[in-house]
């Protein structure tokens, strides 16, 4: 783009570039979009597919499961509410029992929930499933990543859900306070899908971002998680026990450097570094345990362990003094990692905005302050709100409704008959 005043040749350096209008080719009109195919967005998809609605899922990789899967985080933590309760079923729930049906999910019996007995918590520390101080067992599971990208194929599929990867989102076009079209690009171009209800699972709020919604966002430092073969039994260090034979997760990290995960520059550069941190730390193991002598480095993660960036400011910010608070219309409720005996519910409010009235969010980047965040962020809440937008968008289109007023309660009975727990 040349300046105007400018004589032809000249060199100018100018900030922007004007692109040419375009027509775009519409990809399809499905009931509901879900953009990101985390644990989050896969449970919203399969709650929307299972109600009826013609549900597309996108996602930008070639990998469904997010953290929980290419990330290796593969630690649901945690379903219950550090007093022996559970408070996260539903979806998440019958993802576990599919998982354990295959063999591949490791948790603790309910009689053992809540026990402070040294041996007992010692072993499931050994499996990542004890964080935080008392320590106590809790209801928490360690699953196979690749397992849970198996359940996840087949609960889509069984919902009638159309799985799109290698799909990027690109941004929204608005009219009258509702997203009438989102942007996606891929290797076939820019193409426009025309959805009833969008649903921002891409844990970065990148389509409340782009709708123009109010957010907070910060920087943190990154991990990147690993897996070793070929160890041998006796010390390990500070390694999670796997479902296979000589295999442990080594849980790297933080790297020293905070990062912008909205950054791509930053995200190289944290990539790179994290990268040779983590090669490092496998030599340091091998070198001083003797159980890795013979041992190899199977895979880092595909993603980076970050779990926090922007956070929608919606109808209804969580915080933390409403720890134990009763809300009407509550669509979910979690319990905390690192602490016993807390548990938050979640209202539908956190899940919408004034910026569209068609769009929910799903998953870390609900409306929640950043100390509730440390809860909701987790897999089993994300999921538990996945579940939730999935059967507000089947309701809202089922109703020809804005999410946005919505009859919440047909959302809770909707959510209570599958087996959610919405509080009492």
């Amino acid at each position: 783009m040349r300046a105007a005043g400018r004589a032809p040749g000249e060199d100018v350096r100018v900030d922007t570039w004007t692109e040419p209008a375009r027509a775009v080719p519409i990809a399809g009109r499905p009931d509901v979009l879900v953009v990101g195919a985390g644990s989050a967005g896969v449970a919203a998809a399969v709650a929307a597919g299972r109600r009826g609605c013609e549900t597309w899922l996108i996602e930008r990789s070639s990998a469904i499961g997010g953290l929980a899967t290419v990330g290796l985080i593969n630690l649901m933590l945690t379903l219950d509410d550090g007093a022996g309760n559970q408070v996260v079923a539903g979806l998440c729930q019958e993802f576990v029992d599919r998982l354990d049906a295959l063999g591949r999910a490791r948790f603790p019996a309910r009689e053992q929930w809540n026990r402070e007995d040294a041996d007992l918590v010692a072993h499931w520390r050994g499996w990542g499933l004890v964080w935080g101080a008392p320590e106590a067992v809790r209801y928490s599971v360690a699953f196979d990543p690749e397992a849970f990208v198996d359940v996840a194929i087949d609960a889509l599929h069984a919902a009638g859900v159309r799985l799109r990867m290698h799909t990027w989102f690109a941004g929204v076009a608005l009219e009258q306070a509702a997203i009438r079209a989102v942007f996606v690009e891929s290797k076939k171009g820019r193409e426009a899908i025309l959805p009833r209800v969008v649903v921002d699972a891409s844990g970065d709020g990148d389509v409340f971002v782009a709708a123009g919604a109010p957010f907070e966002q910060v920087t943190i430092p990154p991990h990147l998680w690993f897996r070793v073969g070929g160890v041998d039994g006796g010390p390990r260090g500070a390694v999670f026990d796997t479902l296979d034979p000589g295999r442990v997760l080594v849980p790297w990290g933080p790297h020293p450097d905070r990062v912008d995960a909205c950054d791509p520059d930053d995200m190289t550069r944290a990539e790179l570094a994290c990268r040779a941190g983590a090669r490092a730390a496998f030599e340091a193991l091998r070198g001083s345990d003797p159980a890795f002598a013979g041992a190899w480095l199977d895979d880092y993660a595909r993603m980076l362990g970050i779990t926090e960036s922007r956070r929608l400011v919606g109808d209804h910010v969580l915080s933390k003094e409403e720890a134990g608070v009763r809300f009407d219309d509550a669509i979910a409720r979690t319990g905390h990692w690192t602490k016993r005996d807390v548990v938050y519910e979640i209202p539908y409010r956190c899940l919408t905005t004034p910026a569209a009235d068609n769009l929910l969010v799903a998953g870390r980047c609900i409306s929640t302050t950043r100390y509730v965040h440390q809860a909701t962020k987790e897999i089993p809440a994300a999921m538990a709100t996945g579940e939730a937008a999935g059967v507000a968008a089947a309701v809202a289109v089922a109703g020809d409704a804005p999410v946005r007023g919505l009859d919440v309660g047909a959302v809770r009975r909707e959510l209570r008959a599958a087996g959610a727990d919405i509080g009492p």
